[in-house]
């Protein structure tokens, strides 16, 4: 999930207005549903990778890697 996300992210940033807009509505969908089913990271700070971005301060329960 976090690597689709970040691929996401980076998709979204590159499309002009209009298809952003759109995809942004789907992808808040999505989004909703990830935080409804994981929990904050509480060590997201010390972690390696882009800690900025929200859902990489997740925890799935180790049912997801990446």
């Amino acid at each position: 999930m976090r690597h689709a996300r970040d691929v996401l992210e980076l998709v979204l940033e590159q499309l002009p207005l209009r298809a952003r807009a759109e995809l942004e509505r789907q992808v808040s969908s999505l989004d909703t549903g990830y935080l409804a089913r994981t929990l904050p990271d509480p060590f997201a700070d010390r972690r390696q990778w882009r800690a900025d971005l929200w859902w990489r301060r997740r925890l799935a329960g180790g049912r997801e890697p990446g």
